[in-house]
């Protein structure tokens, strides 16, 4: 009782500093779009056969996305519909390169090399019509991405490791995976998925050029400058700010107490409040709300939805967290069914519940946070 009684106050207490506003505003954030993550389910399980640690939570079901994904996907999307009859909207929160494999190896793992994402869904079989989706998803507003980096990955940290020989990471490479969790890294770098942690002074101009590189390659893939930047395990330096101000981004996701990295590589925590500017003009903005349908321990909308009325009720839009993972079917379809069916369900229990709720994608919400600030 006294845990669910601190819960519920958390709950609340997050939800109250910061800009307010009386319209019911529902975003859909989805993380880790663009990247390879698993290859495959054959490769996967031979890495596993080989004993090499390999995740064994619901992201061993992490792929690229097929078109019958997407298709399926947006059926959901479009079959529910707000108070102004617009459709749900998911912002895909994207990486957009991945690593050359051949290239990085035929360098002796001293040069790091990418491909754009579009050409990894080439090379992995996926096809044109994949992306030709994205695009129709973006022109009907039901799919409409913001970026996550250029990499899902700590590049340089990866490279270290493989030039040191490590046989469980030489492996993994051969088989084009990079997430593999091996001992003698930091622990905030667990299989290699934060893309802006360091420890040296030394590190930090690869990591503004690839944050310079991610944002180019955006504007060159969608056509579009993105308004928003998720860092990818919200690990985040404020020294990078600068940059995203210099490109044109407005908006940076911030957890309500954020990590952040110091020159030796300790973390300390910075809060932030949603609706805050920094000198150069960047919104700080916070997510509010979870929703991971093919987790291990999920139990049905109950905590997801107590989370959006919380929001509500203290005037904030519902910023719903959620992974690519939950909504892919390459690896194993029944992941992808369990994932649509309870989204479905989630979206037709918000509009039964509150008739008045707005879908947005992230960027107009954010816009419209900034207009009325």
């Amino acid at each position: 009782m006294v845990s669910s009684l601190g819960y519920n106050l958390v709950l609340n207490l997050k939800n109250i500093p910061g800009w307010h506003t009386s319209r019911k505003i529902v975003v859909i954030e989805c993380d880790d779009w663009g990247g390879i993550r698993i290859p495959s389910g054959e490769i996967y399980e031979k890495l596993l056969r080989a004993a090499l640690p390999v995740t064994r939570s619901g992201y061993r079901y992490d792929t690229l996305e097929t078109a019958d994904d997407l298709e399926r996907l947006f059926d959901v999307l479009e079959s529910i519909k707000d108070k102004n009859g617009n459709s749900a909207v998911m912002t895909p929160v994207s990486n957009v390169a991945n690593p050359d494999f051949e290239k990085i190896k035929s360098s002796d793992f001293t040069e790091y090399h990418y491909e754009k994402f579009t050409d990894t869904l080439l090379k992995y079989g996926r096809g044109e019509g994949v992306f030709k989706l994205w695009e129709q998803g973006i022109e009907s507003n039901i799919f409409v991405p913001e970026l996550h980096g250029r990499e899902h990955i700590s590049v340089q940290f990866w490279l270290k490791k493989l030039r040191e020989g490590s046989k469980d990471l030489m492996l993994a490479f051969d088989n084009g995976l990079v997430s593999l969790d091996i001992p003698g890294i930091p622990a905030a770098i667990k299989e290699f998925r934060p893309e802006f942690y360091f420890n040296s002074e030394d590190q930090k101009p690869f990591l503004k050029n690839s944050l310079e590189e991610g944002i180019d390659l955006f504007s060159e893939i969608f056509g579009y400058l993105p308004r928003a930047f998720v860092p990818a395990n919200s690990i985040f330096h404020p020294d990078f700010e600068k940059i995203l101000s210099a490109k044109g981004i407005k908006y940076l996701y911030v957890n309500h107490s954020s990590p952040v990295p110091d020159a030796n590589g300790n973390i300390r925590h910075k809060h932030y409040i949603s609706g805050q500017q920094n000198s150069n003009g960047l919104t700080y903005y916070t997510r509010n709300c979870a929703f991971e349908p093919t987790a291990e321990g999920y139990s049905g909308l109950g905590l997801t939805m107590k989370q959006i009325a919380a929001a509500f009720r203290w005037g904030k839009p519902a910023n719903i967290s959620t992974h690519r993972v939950n909504f892919v079917g390459g690896i194993d379809t029944a992941n992808r069914d369990k994932g649509l069916k309870e989204l479905s369900e989630l979206l037709r229990t918000i509009v039964k519940v509150w008739p008045e709720a707005e879908f947005m994608s992230s960027g107009d919400a954010l816009e419209f946070m900034r207009k009325s600030n």
